[in-house]
């Protein structure tokens, strides 16, 4: 019976020490790094357990009443002492006090289990020595350095962040000026000398747009970061994270002009530096129906490409003009923007003679030295020759005596005119010989004009891309069926000639929106939409009957050589 109950008592202890266990490997430790710190310096604490089912997640407002929270990470470790594996979970945090003081890290709980109290003495950082340099310290600056200052022109800023050690987890806050766009231009390292002392230097050039006129506010700019040092009582263990610091830079308020009363263009465009150049596709001669591409080329300093405006042109009587899409960039040279935009232009011409490319204007404001110019480009002049479609007018001869040129000083004999005669009756003969055959065979259809088309495989082929192009409302392929129709026929493939060539205003209209269709980009914003094939196929197969019946009323019928009147005498 005693040794019952020794067993008892031997089982119930084993009991009690496996839970006493549990118990103590269920519990939350908290762990300081250091008590004692100096204002801006941070401290590390670890929150740790060795039981797998432990939660470190906890409510930690109380903490943060007095300290800020600048990190946390967590960690498992695991280990194996005589075949058993145990962990031991961490929550790190990295604490950096608000304030001077003495201050308690207050209990955390997590579950039923709870962390002691801790204690921390933060001392106050060290005061500047009068007349010494701070470590860190921020320079900003406004170029140019006095106005005026106009609305959308550009304003250049400098910040310059001045340290004496070295800077970690360095962060600062970006020029937030209102109402104004920002951007970053050049960020540039350096080293320079303030007050006997030597600091690292990091420049950066912003480029400030103002949106309106009237007072702009540039708020002051935040660095926050950490100044590595060494302890004076062991120089070879650095800091791990070093001293916090942050500071500011002074306030700046601007007065911005409006577009001034002298400012009489029509499109508001300051700028440092204002050209206008243009580039030719061609040389000074083409002909009618050819294209000449126009490329107006602008460049200014201090102007975003967005802020450049497109230039008026006057109108040319004697040309189309088709605009393309517009292309720009804007880049800088670390102090000033520069916006470079290009205009493309294909003009046709639509009759011979000069094609003057006309000058174009831009009124502009210079804002280095406060008043209004004019950007001019210069005119340029291209001679227009003939389509290849349009033949040479014939000479008009004027009535009068036939002339026989008779060399000076030559005399003909009865030999002379004796054989021309023969020769003459000769050729006669053959002539109505030959009309005689032709009237006894079928008379000949009369060929088409310019406007009709030739009977041969080329052209034929050719017409029945196009009504098939047409029918399926596919304009490029029509384009290029009736430029190669017109080539079967002509030699030559302008659709303004052949368009100028017919009386119906319809289908002259028609023909001039193909041919414009050619100078637009595919799938741009300015694509041609909703083209018709059907009318254009409609109204060119209408002109085309109408020319081949006109064609055969207005032959001239075959002389009838058995006639009276031709008989020969």
């Amino acid at each position: 019976m005693k040794n019952r109950s020794d067993s008892i008592i031997v089982a119930a202890l084993l009991i009690f020490s496996l839970l006493c266990s549990s118990s103590l490997a269920a519990a939350v430790r908290a762990e300081l790094d250091r008590s004692r710190v100096i204002e801006g310096e941070t401290i590390t604490l670890t929150l740790l357990t060795d039981a797998a089912g432990q939660s470190l997640e906890t409510d930690f407002s109380a903490l943060e009443r007095d300290f800020e929270i600048l990190d946390r990470r967590s960690e498992t470790q695991l280990s194996i002492v005589n075949g058993r594996q145990t962990a031991v979970i961490r929550l790190v945090l990295t604490l950096e006090p608000r304030a001077p003081g003495n201050f308690v890290i207050p209990e955390l709980t997590f579950g039923n289990e709870s962390t002691g109290a801790i204690r921390v003495r933060v001392d106050p950082a060290p005061e500047l020595e009068p007349g010494a340099q701070p470590p860190v310290f921020i320079e900003m600056e406004v170029v140019p350095g006095e106005g005026p200052y106009y609305v959308h022109a550009q304003i250049g800023l400098v910040v310059r962040v001045f340290y004496q050690q070295n800077l970690t987890e360095a962060a600062i806050s970006q020029p937030d000026p209102s109402p104004a766009s920002v951007r970053l231009m050049q960020e540039t390292p350096y080293q320079a000398e303030r007050g006997g002392e030597r600091y690292r230097v990091l420049e950066r050039n912003y480029a400030v747009f103002p949106e309106r006129s009237g007072e702009l506010s540039i708020p002051p700019m935040e660095l926050t970061g950490r100044l590595v040092e060494r302890r004076a009582n062991n120089v070879w263990q650095p800091a791990v994270r070093g001293r916090r610091v942050r500071v500011e830079s002074e306030a700046m308020k601007l007065m911005i002009e409006p577009k001034p009363v002298a400012f009489s263009g029509g499109e508001w465009q300051p700028a440092r530096e204002y050209r206008l150049t243009q580039k030719i596709s061609t040389g000074e001669k083409l002909r009618v129906g050819e294209p000449v591409t126009r490329t107006v080329i602008i460049d200014a300093v201090g102007l975003e490409e967005n802020m450049i405006v497109e230039p008026v042109w006057p109108e040319l009587p004697n040309a189309r003009i088709y605009p393309d899409q517009p292309q720009g960039i804007t880049r800088d040279d670390g102090q000033w923007v520069l916006g470079h935009k290009e205009f493309r232009y294909a003009v046709v011409p639509e009759q011979e003679g000069d094609l003057v490319l006309p000058e174009l204007r831009v009124e502009w404001w210079d804002t280095q030295n406060g008043e209004a110019r004019m950007a001019v480009l210069a005119p340029y002049t291209i001679t227009v020759q003939p389509s290849a479609l349009v033949p040479p007018p014939a000479p008009i001869v004027a009535p009068g005596e036939p002339v026989t040129a008779v060399s000076p000083g030559v005399r003909a004999g009865p030999g002379v005119w004796r054989t021309l005669a023969f020769g003459f009756a000769a050729l006669w003969i053959l002539t109505l010989f030959a009309a005689w055959r032709i009237s006894k065979g079928k008379r000949p259809e009369p060929p088409l004009n310019r406007s009709a088309e030739s009977v041969t495989a080329d052209s034929a082929e050719a017409l029945a891309r196009l009504e098939k192009a047409c029918k399926s409302d596919d304009r490029r392929q029509a384009r290029g069926a009736l430029q190669d129709w017109l080539r079967t026929i002509e030699g030559n493939s302008s659709l303004l000639e052949f368009a100028a060539s017919t009386v119906d205003p319809d289908l002259r209209k028609s023909i001039h929106a193909l041919d414009a269709d050619g100078f637009r980009p595919e799938g741009g914003a300015d694509a041609p939409r909703g083209w018709d094939g059907q009318v254009l196929w409609q109204q060119f197969d209408h002109w085309r009957r109408e020319k081949a019946a006109d064609s055969e009323q207005n032959a001239p019928p075959l002389t009838d050589i058995y006639a009276k009147e031709n008989r020969v005498r």
